[in-house]
Parts: C-alpha cells; sequence; structure tokens
C-alpha cells in the first residue's frame, strides 16, 4: 500500500501550478499544436475535430482540479498529493490508449481516432465511477444544513476528491460506453465492429487500476486467517479502519495492557459493546474489579481521521480509546495509538485478484479478435467472462452490503445484468451471416 506519491507545490515563480495556471498553460500548448496539426496537415474526411476534447480538459483543469486540491486549517491551498492510485489509473488510461492505436491502425481507421476516443472514454467513465461510487455511499459524502438541507458548497468538494479512491468499475463501464457511442455516432462508426475493438483496451485500464485500489487500500477483500493468500494492511488503512469498527483489533491491547480478553461487538453509535471472558490476576481489569460475565464500553477519544494523522505523525503515546464500566461509565483503563496493532487482521488481496483477471480477460478478448467471425462477438465475450469474474470476486470482498433487499451487492447485480446483455449478442451475433465491417478498405487515405 502507497497512496501518497509525492506531493505538488501550490504555485511555482509565483503562479498556481492547478487551475488558471502552468497545467492550464501547457494544456493551451499542446492543444495549440494538436489545431495547427489538423488544420495544417491533409484532413481525412473521418478525422474528428479535436476543439471539443482540448475545450472539456481544459476545464477540467480550470474548474475541478482547484477542489481537488487540499486546504489547511486557515483555508490556503497547500498543493496536491500525487496518489498511488491517481497514477496507476493514468498508466491504465495511457496503456489503453498504446492498445487501441494498434488495433485501429490495424483496421486502417484514421490516425487521430484513438486519441480522440480516448477523450469520449476517460471523462465519461471518470465521471460515471464517481457517480455510482457517491450514489452508493451518499452517507460518506452528503453534509446537511441546520434545516436538513443538503449543503452543496460543503457536499460538492468531498464529491469531487476522487484523487483519493472511489470510483465504481461498472458505472465507469457505463460511462466509457456512453461516451463510446457519442462518438461513434458522430463519426458515423460501425457500433459493434467499434466496441469489439475498444473493450480489450478496457480491460488494460482496469488491470492498472485495480493495482491502484492496491495502494489506495481500497475494494479489499474478506478476512483468510488460513490462506496463504492473505495480505494486511498498515494501521490507518481503509481494511484496518474496517476491522476497528467490527471490533476485531481490540484482542491485543485489551490482553497485553488492561489484562482481560472479551468478545467485543461492531461499533454502534459510536461505542463498542464487550462481554469479559477472563480476567488476568494483577492485571488493570483485576485491579478495578472486573469480572469475566461483565459487559464493558469502548469510547473513542478522537475521531478516526484525527487518529490516522497521529499515526502519520508518529504520536503513539495519545489516549485513543477508554475502557468503561457499561453501568457506572466508570474509566477501567486507557487505550494509546501505540497499543493498537500496527496492522490489519489478514484478508484476501482482491484488488489484485481483480487486476490479474482484467489482464487475463484482456489477453483472450485479442485473441479472440483475430478469429471473431460477427461484430459484437468480442463485446459478448467481454460480458460473460467480466460478468463471471466480477460476480466470484465479490465473494471474497466485504467493503459491499447487500442491495435491494437480496444478499447480492451492487456490482454481483450488475453482473448478472451484463451476463444477460451477453446472452442477448450471442443470439443477436448467431443469427444470419454478416461481413465483418473492419478493417476498412484499403483507399488512399487509409
Amino acid at each position: 500500500m502507497q497512496q501518497t506519491l509525492l506531493t505538488i507545490p501550490h504555485e511555482l515563480g509565483g503562479l498556481p501550478v492547478f487551475g488558471w495556471g502552468w497545467i492550464l498553460i501547457l494544456w493551451g500548448i499542446y492543444g495549440g499544436v494538436w489545431l495547427t496539426r489538423y488544420y495544417t496537415t491533409a484532413k481525412n474526411p473521418d478525422a474528428a475535430h479535436p476543439f471539443i476534447p482540448i475545450v472539456a480538459v481544459a476545464a477540467l483543469i480550470a474548474f475541478v482540479l482547484p477542489f481537488v486540491e487540499p486546504i489547511d486549517t486557515e483555508g490556503a491551498a497547500t498543493g496536491l498529493q500525487i496518489r498511488g492510485y491517481g497514477v496507476m489509473v493514468l498508466l491504465g488510461v495511457l496503456s489503453g490508449m498504446g492498445l487501441l492505436t494498434i488495433l485501429a491502425r490495424r483496421q486502417r481507421l484514421p490516425e487521430d481516432f484513438a486519441m480522440s476516443l480516448m477523450l469520449y472514454l476517460f471523462i465519461p467513465g471518470l465521471l460515471g465511477g464517481r457517480a455510482w461510487y457517491v450514489i452508493q455511499k451518499w452517507g460518506d459524502f452528503a453534509t446537511f444544513d441546520l434545516q436538513g438541507n443538503v449543503a452543496w458548497n460543503m457536499t460538492l468538494p468531498r464529491i469531487v476528491k476522487f484523487t483519493d479512491g472511489g470510483l465504481v468499475v461498472y458505472g465507469a463501464l457505463i460511462g466509457s460506453m456512453l461516451g463510446c457511442l457519442l462518438y461513434i455516432s458522430l463519426r458515423k462508426l460501425p457500433r459493434l465492429a467499434t466496441l469489439d475493438m475498444i473493450v480489450p483496451a478496457l480491460m488494460v485500464g482496469m488491470f492498472f487500476g485495480r493495482i491502484g485500489c492496491f495502494m489506495n487500500g481500497c475494494c479489499y477483500g474478506g478476512l483468510c486467517d488460513a490462506s496463504p493468500l492473505g495480505i494486511t494492511f498498515p494501521a490507518g488503512s481503509p481494511p484496518y479502519m474496517r476491522h476497528v469498527d467490527e471490533g476485531l483489533m481490540f484482542d491485543i491491547p485489551l490482553q497485553d495492557k488492561l489484562g482481560l480478553t472479551a468478545d467485543v461487538a461492531p461499533r454502534l453509535k459510536g461505542q463498542w459493546t464487550l462481554t469479559v471472558t477472563t480476567v488476568e490476576p494483577g492485571g488493570v481489569a483485576a485491579s478495578a474489579v472486573v469480572t469475566p460475565g461483565q459487559a464493558l464500553l469502548i469510547n473513542q477519544k478522537h475521531i478516526d481521521g484525527a487518529w490516522i494523522e497521529y499515526i502519520h505523525h508518529g504520536r503513539f503515546g495519545e489516549d485513543m480509546f477508554w475502557l468503561r464500566n457499561a453501568e457506572t461509565r466508570g474509566l477501567i483503563g486507557t487505550i494509546t495509538v501505540g497499543d493498537m496493532p500496527p496492522r490489519s487482521l489478514s484478508i484476501y488481496p482482491a484488488q489484485l485478484l481483480s487486476s490479474i483477471s482484467g489482464g487475463i480477460i484482456c489477453v483472450i478478448l485479442l485473441g479472440f479478435y483475430r478469429i471473431r467471425k460477427r461484430d459484437g462477438q468480442v463485446v459478448a465475450l467481454f460480458l460473460t467472462l467480466y460478468g463471471s469474474a466480477r460476480f466470484l470476486l465479490e465473494l471474497v470482498r466485504t467493503d459491499e452490503l447487500g442491495q435491494l433487499n437480496t444478499g447480492l451487492t451492487i456490482s454481483q447485480i450488475g453482473s448478472i445484468i451484463a451476463l444477460l446483455i451477453a446472452a442477448l449478442l450471442w443470439w443477436h451475433t448467431s443469427r444470419g451471416k454478416h461481413e465483418l465491417a473492419y478493417p476498412l478498405p484499403q483507399t488512399d487515405e487509409n
């Protein structure tokens, strides 16, 4: 796990890096070169005008990036942390674009095809993945005013701060597909044939994106104490904090520091309830006349965010939890930041399993693309393989709850829908005989 790789300062030479600053200037130069090449080189009649993607990215730089940049307690921007998650997503985009460029060239499509299409894929995919995540976890984002209305001035910055993770693959796929269909419509390209060429590139993106999830600590798996696949994450990481919420991380401090063992229930209304099972003679609990079967409470002194800051700054002597008598509320003992285990319990590496499956699916799709008989068959195979793999992967993930009064996660429901669409596509592509739309006929332009 490596959440932060480096920090880009807020200003360089007195000019902001983000917003109306250096990055926008560099993008403007690149956009100018792109426009110049478009107007000065021999035009392919199918070539898309670069104005819309140039303006879209410029708007993202000018109006979205400033919201992503953190601020200190005085409201001053502190610079943008480059997250491992964001770097891997960028690698996925670049790798997917590279693969798409190769495939497009082999099908005799225009030279600008991959670059133009990736902007239609990336931005809608980013928005779709984030929208799905925000809807799924709305309670973690929404801030309300005194009248009970959503305080958008505080909620929106949390929504657009996507550099810390928080994208759902199915939302990203839906967004990318919608953007792709818009591009295909504007360019008047064959739909299924073009989608066949695109889906392997999407799997390359997922291969790198899931490695980013691993670096960020999100999208983690469930407990696997007896499995050699098990991995652990450091204190303060998402799986660690989940284990704290479930009361799984208190065994060591309760026994080593306070001299008791107990069954700890998950956190409810900001506190943990525990039932004492054994008390060690001469320990802190014994001195407080704690007995087996007694009910105790654990209260958290500081919010989770403060705890994570203490960990990052090495303040391990800070009191973090109070152990109290459930009836009298009398203090029995304290647990410091340093008393807590340094790493989470062993869990399945769901992110890496997903990354590997994405890579394998990409290889299979590329092989099948060469022997396809009908347009749309590669998309059907993609939906079949990814839908099945994702449904099974959800069995080892514990970061999502069942939806719609079922035991199925929202991603498993999405997988079922994907498999149904795949079945329809297999049926559609098995009917009649149609020539493949790609490669395009050899022409002077191509």
